[in-house]
């Protein structure tokens, strides 16, 4: 017999709930010696942890071969741009400026990273900054540059 959604349901919140605990026992760390914001994560992490240990309770119940060592926290993933807010159109429109031909948004994202020397960049970031070009483009098409074919878009600036 499958995994049921109920419990796949339990134990995708529960790892929710120990990567959200693990972060906050993170951040109480740092910033112990403030105390601004101790009390209310003390707090936070107090009910967080009468949840997990609810949840893990009711899959145990249902489930009692389930083990809790399996479920392993899941943290938010935030991506962090290596370019200042507005530098990425204009660093975009500089690439294809010097390149003079036409370049894909993949392109011009790994010459900008080159340029910035961070060409090892994970895929994500990479992904996620070629994605920023591409809708940079697409905002800017017709007035700043001008692109070519449907699928993987061939873009250069308009003389």
């Amino acid at each position: 017999m499958g995994t049921s959604n109920y419990k796949l349901g339990l134990e995708q919140r529960l790892a929710r709930l120990k990567g959200e605990l693990k972060d906050i026992r993170s951040e109480v760390g740092s910033i112990e010696s403030t105390l601004t914001r101790l009390p209310s994560l003390h707090h936070r992490a107090s009910a967080v942890e009468a949840a997990i240990s609810h949840l893990e309770s009711l899959l145990q119940f249902d489930y009692p071969d389930w083990r809790s060592e399996k479920v392993k926290p899941i943290t938010p993933r935030v991506w962090k741009s290596p370019f200042k807010p507005g530098e990425i159109g204009r660093t975009a429109l500089t690439v294809l400026r010097e390149n003079g031909g036409w370049m894909r948004p993949i392109e011009v994202a790994r010459e900008m990273l080159r340029r910035i020397g961070s060409e090892d960049t994970e895929r994500v970031a990479r992904e996620k900054l070629t994605n920023s070009v591409g809708g940079y483009f697409i905002k800017h098409k017709g007035r700043l540059v001008e692109s070519r074919g449907d699928f993987a878009k061939e873009w250069r600036v308009i003389r």
